[in-house]
């Protein structure tokens, strides 16, 4: 029980602060054991999450520090003293929070880059970023110099000028939230082009889909902020700063998500669960074409095509797709580079042939590879 009496929100901010930092941790280490599991190596994407992670941390420091100032208390309890010194870590706070999104929202577009091997796609994640960037450099301005002299911020006696608070972080707020929509809706109108059945299309939106929590817990905040009272800001502030560390934490938690399949699946099969059903995983949509478009598999007569080779042609590989003139048969266990096959035309979220090239991701995308103009020749 606090020593503070029933309301004191102390225990609260620390309950939410910990456990929703622990949880992006996770999440990240989950994404990284993903990425060991299948051997592949890290690329922009992952260090920017793991980047993310680490200004997150940061955040929370001063997150702590704010809570042992007094935040969550009312400020007849802390006093001037402990009001000020929160106020002064509540801005160092604050510019390091926006980074942290800023960080989280560029990992989502290098992601999203390295999946879907559009050019206007690409154009709109350059787009996005740019914005993104501008975005954070004029929030910092505003939360640095939203009084002048800054000081004015915590003795309001002083002479100077100060903007609206409540107003500055209704700008910030409602920035996030647009950034954060389009960039989730994003991918959504391309996994509907794709030649899959419903139930595919469905799996696959509700797997890039659940980075909406992020703006749930942004909106909410948003409304938490007007609970802001300047005339009792430590305890008013604290339901704001916990759901501000529910939104960096959920930012980091969507951008993995999509991304620890494999981590999962090695989990289950270390506690013993050999088979982990998904709607993605249950199906072969080469053996789907073959069955549909009238093919068959070729026998074990033709030497450049096996049948001991066939799952390979569902699978994306972990690293780029060469560019290579030539192409020779693997092991199912293999990568599959056939850039350049008369035989076969390989598609995969975009790419064209020798074109694009699919770098290989955990995201469930491995049965989205559709066979076009195969022919068979009898000899």
């Amino acid at each position: 029980m606090s020593s503070h009496g029933p309301d004191d929100l102390q225990p609260w901010s620390i309950a939410v602060t910990a456990s929703m930092t622990s949880l992006a941790f996770i999440c990240v280490c989950l994404r990284l054991l993903s990425r060991y599991e299948r051997k592949q190596a890290l690329w922009w994407d992952d260090y920017m999450i793991v980047f993310s992670m680490v200004w997150n941390l940061i955040v929370v420091v001063f997150i702590c520090l704010m809570i042992h100032a007094g935040m969550g208390l009312h400020v007849a309890e802390v006093g001037v003293e402990g009001a000020v010194l929160m106020a002064k870590y509540l801005v160092a706070a604050e510019v390091l929070y926006v980074y942290n999104l800023v960080w989280t929202k560029l990992s989502f577009l290098l992601m999203y880059y390295r999946i879907f091997h559009f050019p206007y796609f690409k154009r709109w994640a350059y787009i996005i970023g740019g914005f993104v960037i501008i975005w954070v450099i004029t929030v910092t301005f505003l939360f640095i110099f939203i009084c002048v002299p800054v000081q004015k911020l915590w003795y309001p006696d002083l002479p100077g000028h100060c903007i609206n608070q409540i107003g500055t972080w209704i700008a910030n707020a409602s920035s996030t939230i647009a950034t954060d929509l389009v960039i989730l809706i994003l991918p959504i109108p391309q996994i509907w082009k794709l030649q899959l059945g419903k139930v595919e299309k469905v799996a696959l939106t509700l797997t890039f889909c659940l980075g909406f929590f992020v703006v749930f817990a942004s909106v909410y905040r948003f409304t938490v902020l007007f609970s802001y009272s300047a005339k009792d800001p430590t305890y008013t502030l604290a339901h704001t700063v916990g759901w501000t560390v529910i939104e960096m934490s959920a930012g980091i938690m969507s951008a993995c998500l999509p991304t620890m399949r494999p981590a999962l699946m090695f989990l289950a099969r270390s506690i013993g669960i050999r088979h982990l059903v998904s709607p993605w995983g249950s199906r072969n949509t080469t053996a789907g074409l073959t069955e549909n478009q009238g093919t068959r598999p070729l026998d074990s007569s033709n030497n450049h095509l096996r049948k001991d080779s066939q799952r390979a042609f569902t699978r994306i590989p972990d690293d780029k797709l060469g560019d290579r003139d030539d192409w020779t048969p693997v092991s199912a266990d293999a990568s599959l580079r056939p850039d350049k096959c008369a035989a076969m035309v390989t598609r995969a979220m975009g790419s064209r042939g020798d074109e694009e090239s699919l770098e290989g991701d955990e995201v469930p995308l491995h049965n989205i590879r559709i066979q076009t103009d195969f022919k068979r020749t009898d000899k």
